[in-house]
């Protein structure tokens, strides 16, 4: 019993990792395209999108269409909406990867006709978190050998203009310090002369 269980837990962990199917859908055909998003969201895949150049009616009778998703587990068609007026918007409780258009004659049908519109698959999203840090550029030393010695050169005109411009910000900052502490000294000093000859 203690097996069954262990196999049982790890088998819904592979499951549950490989049921991630979130992603773009895509259903192209050469006058048909339809494209959407797949979300997880409550328990289902939600899955949305838009359809262009759909003819209505596909013939007299099956003048409606279905959207279908085939389950990646069992491959079995599910139904997960109906395409109205070009847009589609149902959910999905299986983790699914292709997907199916029929035209069908009802559109609360539970198996797809044999009239394939279109078909199309799922693109996951690729959510890559790894950041590429571009390399930084680094002054080596350059050496010239000439008959009379070694001569090393080296890139301080760099690092001397840094430093100029850190020196010139703390000046400019010293400065606007002062005119401010100047400036509250003169208006206090007008106040207090002010309130002097009012109360004299």
């Amino acid at each position: 019993m203690k097996k069954f269980l262990v196999f049982a837990a790890l088998w819904f962990v592979l499951a549950g990792s490989a049921a991630a199917h979130e992603g773009s859908v895509d259903l192209t055909s050469s006058q048909v395209s339809c494209k959407g998003v797949s979300l997880y969201q409550d328990g289902y895949y939600r899955v949305s999108g838009r359809c262009d150049g759909l003819v209505y009616p596909y013939e007299t009778t099956y003048n409606r269409y279905v959207l279908w998703g085939k389950t990646s587990v069992r491959g079995e068609m599910i139904r997960i909406a109906e395409v109205d007026r070009g847009y589609f918007s149902g959910n999905i409780a299986s983790p699914f990867n292709e997907m199916v258009i029929t035209a069908e004659k009802d559109s609360l049908v539970r198996r797809p006709s044999d009239r394939i519109v279109l078909t199309g698959s799922l693109s996951v999203f690729n959510f890559d978190k790894s950041v590429t840090v571009a390399p930084t550029a680094t002054t080596t030393p350059s050496t010239t050998t000439e008959s009379k010695g070694v001569t090393v050169q080296s890139s301080t005109s760099t690092a001397g203009t840094t430093a100029g411009t850190v020196i010139g910000k703390i000046l400019t900052s010293l400065l606007v310090i002062v005119l401010v502490i100047v400036g509250l000294v003169i208006g206090a000093s007008l106040i207090f002369r002010n309130r002097g000859s009012v109360s004299a």
